[in-house]
């Protein structure tokens, strides 16, 4: 017995497969645009943290140093801001690293979700730094970050820790505070 397929059906099982090609295709170039679009954000936020914290006074003289781990999109982003933006009258300077271990002398180091699981051994490597360490994984002031981004619903949010920042030997404004998720 022949089994009989119909040349209308074939199209449709044809068109039903590229239906579902085109949505995957479309649903992948929305999530990158989305993630970078969350870079851009992120990188406004770390502007917007090192304005806000009371660094010292000798400081003033240097460029304000910024080394991120493990996001290739936050520093193109910030790269690009650090382009055109100051932090009061010192210059930025992006810087990149591979892991947590030999960083450079940093002001902030901000650390990608995916390598969010160092955050023990970089807290630890900065113990007598004054250096401001923004995590990109929720819960990681827990850990001993002074800041944690995290995403509510598709809005980009922060924990900070008052406590973790005033222990690294550097304060906050309280419009910072008041502006995340307050934890310790």
């Amino acid at each position: 017995m022949k089994h009989i397929v119909s040349h209308s059906s074939i199209e449709e099982q044809m068109k039903t497969v590229m239906k579902r090609a085109i949505v995957s295709i479309l649903l992948v170039v929305l999530g990158t645009a989305c993630y970078a679009q969350m870079a851009k954000f992120q990188a406004l936020y770390v502007y917007n943290f090192a304005k806000n914290i009371g660094w010292a006074a000798e400081d003033n003289t240097r460029d304000l140093v910024i080394t991120v781990v493990g996001d290739n999109d936050l520093i193109g982003e910030l790269s690009n801001l650090a382009k055109t933006k100051k932090i009061g009258v010192r210059s930025v300077v992006v810087k990149e690293a591979a892991t947590v271990n030999a960083l450079p002398q940093s002001d902030i180091i901000c650390l990608g979700e995916a390598k969010s699981g160092q955050i023990g051994t970089l807290v630890a490597n900065q113990k007598d730094n004054k250096t401001l360490i923004v995590s990109g994984k929720k819960g990681q002031c827990a850990n001993g970050a002074s800041i944690s981004f995290y995403t509510e619903g598709s809005k980009l949010a922060f924990e900070i820790s008052e406590k973790n920042i005033k222990a690294r030997g550097l304060s906050v404004l309280k419009k910072l505070l008041d502006l995340g998720t307050q934890v310790d």
